[in-house]
C-alpha cells in the first residue's frame, strides 16, 4: 500500500510530535512491505531526523504549520494552497494525517485518516485558545477535518466517546491507537546518572521528589497543583514542573503560574525546569516518588505510562482518559478538589508499601502499550479504509 503522511508536527515537543515520530518510525522500521511518503514543510524537513526508507515531499511554506496553528496564530491561506497542492500531487492509497493540529484541506479524493487526539479543544475552548478568532478558525479546521475523513483515529476509548460526541459520528467509525513508552523509559539502576541530572536542573537529591510532566497550558490545572502542594508545606518534598514554558506554541500559562509560586511563598520548593529530553525525562521519572497528572482533560496521559514504564507510582485526576490508562497503578482525585489532590500526594509519600505496590502494578500496566502494538493497530485501520468503496 502506498502511504502518504503529514509530517509538519515530525519536530513538535508535545505529544502530537511524539505520536508522529514513533508511530510513524515504528511503522517504516517494522512494516517495510508499504511505501510511505511524508508531506512536510521545509523548516520540519531541516530541522528533523526523519526514517530512512520513507519519500519525501518538501513544501516551501511562508511560516512552519504548527508554529503558524498556534493557539495565537491562524494559517496563512497560500501555505494551506501548497501543502494541500503537495498532497495531491504524491500517488497514494491512502493519506494519513497524525494530528489534525496541522490538517489542511484534500484536494483530491483520496481515502483519509484523520487522527483527533481529544476534544479538549471542543469542550474547554477557553482554556485552549486565546480569543474568538482563534476557536473560530480551529471550529472551522476540525468541521472540514471531520467531513473529509473516511475515518478517524483516536488515542483512548474516553476520547473516543468523547470525540463521537463533539463532532457528531458514530463511535464506531472512531478506531482506538495508543501511545507507549519510549526506548528510554525503563528502571535505571544507575545512581551517579541520577545524582548529575538532578543537578543539572537544580533539583535536591536528599527529598522526595514530586514530578510533573507535561504542557504549561491552563487544561493541565497547575495552578491547582501548587494550591494543592502548598497545603503539604510541613512535608520534606520538593515539587517538579517539567515542560516547555518557553517555545511552546500552545496556549500557556508560565508567568501566572510563577507569580502563584510566588504568593504561596513556595519557591525553594517548586522548580520549573524547562523542556527536558527523553534521556534526562526517564532519569528523573527513576528519581522521583510519585508523578502527579492534575489535568482537567486528557486525551491519552503519555507521562503516566512513561512513569509507569520506569516504575513510578502515579497520582492522576480523575478526569479524561487517566482512569483507563492508568488503572491499578495510579491513585486517583478530583481535578478541581485541591485538598483531595494534597491528601492523596500526602498518602503515596508516607506509604512505602503503597509506593511499591504501585510501582510494580504499573510496570506490569505500561506493557499494555507499545508503539509496536500501535503501528499495528493504525496499519489495519488503513487497510480498512483503503479497502471501502
Amino acid at each position: 500500500m502506498r502511504i502518504a503522511i503529514d509530517a509538519c508536527c515530525w519536530s513538535n515537543r508535545r505529544g502530537f510530535g511524539r505520536f508522529t515520530r514513533e508511530l510513524v518510525g515504528h511503522m517504516v522500521a517494522e512494516h517495510p512491505g508499504h511505501e510511505y511518503t511524508l508531506v512536510l514543510d521545509r523548516a520540519t524537513a531541516e530541522q528533523s531526523r526523519l526514517p530512512a526508507g520513507v519519500r519525501l515531499e518538501v513544501v516551501a511554506t511562508r511560516e512552519q504549520p504548527t508554529r503558524a496553528a498556534s493557539a495565537a496564530g491562524a494559517r496563512s491561506p497560500l501555505d494551506l494552497l501548497r501543502m494541500a497542492r503537495a498532497a495531491a500531487r504524491v500517488p497514494a492509497d491512502l493519506f494519513f494525517f497524525p494530528a489534525v493540529y496541522s490538517y489542511y484541506p484534500m484536494l483530491r479524493r483520496v481515502p483519509t485518516v484523520v487522527t483527533f487526539h481529544d476534544a479538549i479543544a471542543e469542550t474547554h475552548p477557553r482554556l485552549i485558545f486565546r480569543s474568538a478568532r482563534a476557536r473560530l478558525f480551529w471550529r472551522a479546521k476540525s468541521w472540514l477535518a471531520n467531513r473529509q475523513a473516511d475515518r478517524i483515529v483516536t488515542v483512548s476509548s474516553d476520547a473516543r466517546k468523547r470525540i463521537a460526541a463533539a463532532l457528531g459520528r458514530r463511535e464506531s467509525s472512531i478506531a482506538v491507537v495508543t501511545e507507549g513508552p519510549g526506548a528510554d523509559f525503563r528502571p535505571l539502576r544507575d545512581r551517579v546518572t541520577v545524582r548529575h541530572v538532578l543537578e543539572d536542573y537544580d533539583l535536591p537529591a536528599d527529598e522526595p521528589l514530586i514530578l510533573y510532566v507535561g504542557g504549561i497550558s491552563p487544561h493541565k490545572n497547575l495552578d491547582g497543583l501548587l494550591h494543592a502542594f502548598a497545603q503539604l508545606a510541613y512535608m520534606p518534598a520538593h515539587l517538579a514542573i517539567v515542560g516547555d514554558h518557553s517555545g511552546d506554541s500552545f496556549l500557556g500559562c508560565y508567568p501566572e503560574l510563577v507569580r502563584l509560586r510566588e504568593r504561596l511563598t513556595l519557591q525553594s520548593r517548586v522548580t520549573f525546569t524547562g523542556f527536558v529530553p527523553d534521556a534526562h525525562l526517564a532519569v528523573l521519572y527513576n528519581a522521583a516518588t510519585v508523578l502527579v497528572l492534575p489535568s482537567f482533560d486528557e486525551g491519552f496521559g503519555l507521562p503516566a505510562v512513561e512513569a509507569m514504564a520506569c516504575g513510578l507510582p502515579v497520582a492522576a485526576s480523575r478526569s479524561g482518559s487517566l482512569p483507563e490508562v492508568v488503572g491499578p497503578a495510579g491513585v486517583f482525585f478530583e481535578a478541581g478538589d485541591h485538598a483531595a489532590m494534597a491528601a492523596t500526594l500526602r498518602r503515596i509519600l508516607d506509604d512505602p508499601d503503597l509506593r511499591a505496590q504501585l510501582s510494580a502494578e504499573g510496570l506490569r500496566r505500561a506493557e499494555l502499550f507499545t508503539w509496536g502494538a500501535a503501528a499495528r493497530d493504525a496499519l489495519r485501520v488503513f487497510e480498512e479504509t483503503a479497502r471501502q468503496p
